[in-house]
């Protein structure tokens, strides 16, 4: 809500006086009076900047803040007490609000959330846009073979504490596990700049993952947890229901750890490589070629 706020009180000083503002604040919460809030009393002229400034505290929160634009917007062109309304910047208010998913319904001056947008851990994102993503595929290594040899319990309790495990260093580098199976799943990182996160994330997966079979593994001695990681940067169309996703650069994500990824190493693609800061890609080595693009390798 910061581009909102910032063209909201740009509006405020640009478009309105002390009176206007007071008059659709009041209109909009009858309890709020502009002189009381604002400390300088009914005998003083309170400037136009204080007067902004009151506004944007007094309604500061989601709710309030949309109640006060829908009723400003509705009053555009009409007069008032302290003259007509005439907006000033308005259309770049209802981008910034249309970029969050809110609609302004002009009919009943009010603001509702189009369907398409929700809210997610990365923000606001529309189904059926495209997203540029980094995606981790991740595979148990001999999964079946530790099914086979090992008390039920014992395997339950190993995978759950592994899923955990992963859980928490996707969610420290801000990344989300969109499918998870017995097997193994996709770890997947938002935005222009996920690449070098997914990969931190997954190298610290690996790197730390004899701690992890060391203090939580309760599979027999010589039965240690191994993941092959195959890597990916690239796009997809987004579903609200992850699952529904398919993409050809997930597909390429699955690809290189199936066939590139040695046990207890990441593989990834060019893609995400040339987006790594030199101290990381350093680390990396060439190992391999897919579809025109060459597969780097590291190994914990």
């Amino acid at each position: 809500m910061k581009k909102v706020r910032r063209a909201l009180q740009e509006i405020l000083i640009k478009s309105l006086n002390t009176q206007q503002m007071g008059h659709l604040g009041r209109e909009v919460d009858p309890t709020f009076d502009i002189y009381e809030y604002s400390g300088f009393g009914d005998k003083i002229v309170i400037p136009r900047k204080v007067a902004a400034d009151c506004i944007m505290q007094y309604f500061n929160t989601e709710g309030p803040m949309l109640s006060f634009i829908a009723f400003m917007l509705s009053r555009n062109g009409q007069g008032m007490s302290g003259g007509v309304v005439q907006l000033k910047g308005e259309g770049r208010l209802l981008e910034h609000l249309q970029e969050l998913g809110w609609d302004y319904d002009a009919d009943n001056a009010r603001f509702q959330k189009e369907q398409s947008v929700r809210e997610t851990g990365w923000g606001f994102m529309r189904e059926g846009e495209e997203y540029s993503m980094s995606f981790a595929s991740i595979d148990i290594v001999a999964s079946s073979e530790l099914v086979r040899t090992n008390v039920k319990e014992d395997v339950e309790l190993t995978l759950s504490r592994l899923r955990a495990y992963i859980q928490k260093h996707v969610d420290f580098w801000d990344g989300r596990i969109w499918s998870w199976y017995g097997d193994g799943g996709m770890a997947v990182f938002q935005g222009k700049d996920s690449a070098p996160m997914s990969v931190l994330s997954m190298a610290s997966i690996v790197n730390y993952l004899p701690v992890f079979n060391i203090s939580e593994n309760e599979l027999r001695p010589e039965n240690d947890v191994k993941l092959r990681i195959g890597m990916h940067y690239g796009s997809c169309i987004y579903n609200h229901d992850v699952n529904k996703i398919s993409s050809q650069d997930i597909k390429i994500s699955q690809e290189v750890e199936k066939s590139y990824a040695d046990p207890n190493s990441l593989a990834l693609t060019e893609a995400t490589c040339r987006l790594l800061p030199q101290e990381i890609r350093k680390s990396f080595e060439v190992s391999a070629e897919l579809k025109g693009m060459r597969v780097y390798r590291y190994h914990a």
